[in-house]
């Protein structure tokens, strides 16, 4: 028999789990306390018992995201800028084979301004934290020679991680859009447009 927290612990995971599966494919205003529990099968007050108020399970997802994304920005800091940047693509396929979701940022970032005050602040957190990293890659490509391109780091960042965002959302009525976005933003920063 598992210990009472351990209980408690996997279900906060489930309830986070699917709450990030409906937060994906749906929004964050496009579900309720009853999809969870009908998925779980309990009644909607265990799920307030976890998190007491929808707000509070919305920034549980964000920072659960923030957790995860730093662990994959450390996975990978003995990488190249070329490298990391195939690994970045990497999350864009990976939540476009996935039932065709958006990215946590993309959808954080459309429903923004229906968001409470308390999810906003992670998200904004969260966006800078993508932002740096894809900052970074093209800053740190310049640096060693790997990467040639017009602009400043600041603005290429910013333009990989508009494109990618974005992408996931166009490619659901067009599944070429993504390797389009990889092979345009390849050919941008001076590097072999052809690699996979």
């Amino acid at each position: 028999m598992k210990p009472a927290t351990d209980t408690k612990s996997d279900t906060r995971k489930r309830i986070l789990d699917i709450a990030e599966e409906l937060l994906l494919t749906r929004g964050y205003n496009a579900f309720s306390y009853q999809h969870i529990s009908s998925v779980l099968g309990v009644r909607n007050a265990a799920i307030h018992y976890h998190y007491p108020k929808k707000t509070d399970l919305g920034v549980a997802l964000i920072q659960r995201y923030r957790r995860r994304f730093q662990r994959f920005i450390e996975a990978q800091l003995a990488l190249t800028p070329a490298e990391q940047l195939e690994r970045y693509y990497t999350l864009t396929d990976a939540y476009f084979e996935r039932d065709q979701q958006i990215c946590p940022s993309g959808i954080l970032t459309t429903e923004y301004q229906t968001l409470p005050q308390e999810m906003q602040q992670e998200a904004n957190a969260f966006v800078d934290e993508m932002r740096d990293w894809a900052v970074s890659i093209a800053a740190r490509g310049r640096a060693d020679g790997s990467m040639r391109y017009a602009g400043t780091p600041e603005a290429m960042g910013l333009l990989m991680l508009a494109a990618l965002q974005g992408g996931l959302q166009l490619a659901r009525t067009d599944q070429a859009v993504i390797d389009a976005l990889k092979i345009q933003i390849r050919a941008l920063l001076g590097l072999d447009a052809s690699l996979p």
